[in-house]
């Protein structure tokens, strides 16, 4: 043969196997959804707002156990000693005891929140009367609680530390029939402190129900 056929049959295609590379997915700590600022479910990239979202992976890896930890993990929102008996974050400058919100309610009161029963955290940054009405003018942080679903939950942790620190949580929670599904988170804390005179004792306990009567209908009751 000649010297361009051998070329020509040297351009023949060949077929090879094929390969099927596979990976687990890497944990995000994204948030692409947020109800704080709109009162909707609403996709962040559609919100004309500044809002940053602490999810509840990124709570565990951190151990984060109150607000103070979340705050320190928030652009734009800073830590103030508040007594050392209440949480008091600065919102762009802005200090108020007004801008703490559970699950879109007020929660304008002055104790040290836990992170127990929390899902995520959602810092909302800017003025916000048209939403949430009286509160200060660089934001407002809403908590959002864990609630009850028809997914199996059994956690129990357990922590011990420095100046007699001890803590116990618990989160179980499943489905009772196809309807009703129950969930209790509870927190028992008891810590010295390293300052004399000093103690921690906190408890709470978080029970909620859902009732589905229907597909489009969702019935959540919680009490803490």
């Amino acid at each position: 043969p000649t010297d361009k056929q051998t070329q020509a049959g040297a351009r023949s295609e060949v077929s090879l196997p094929v390969v099927t590379v596979t990976a687990p997915a890497l944990p995000t700590y994204t948030a692409k959804q947020s109800t704080t600022a709109t009162r909707t479910d609403t996709p962040l990239r559609d919100v004309p707002q500044a809002v940053t979202v602490v999810t509840q992976e990124l709570i565990k890896d951190q151990a984060m156990q109150g607000m103070d930890d979340v705050i320190r993990y928030t652009p734009g929102v800073g830590v103030s000693q508040g007594g050392s008996h209440r949480d008091n974050p600065i919102i762009r400058g802005t200090a108020s005891s007004a801008d703490f919100f559970v699950n879109g309610l007020r929660d304008d009161a002055r104790y040290k929140r836990d992170l127990y029963n929390i899902e995520r955290v959602e810092a909302l940054k800017g003025p916000n009367a048209m939403i949430f009405g009286r509160g200060g003018g660089g934001g407002v942080i809403n908590s959002v609680t864990k609630e009850a679903s028809w997914d199996a939950v059994r956690e129990v942790t357990l922590q011990a530390g420095s100046h007699n620190n001890k803590r116990v949580t618990v989160d179980v929670g499943q489905g009772i029939n196809e309807t009703v599904a129950f969930r209790l988170n509870s927190v028992l804390e008891q810590s010295d402190s390293y300052r004399d005179y000093v103690e921690l004792k906190r408890y709470g306990i978080n029970p909620t129900l859902t009732i589905a009567p229907s597909a489009q209908t969702r019935i959540k009751l919680g009490y803490e």
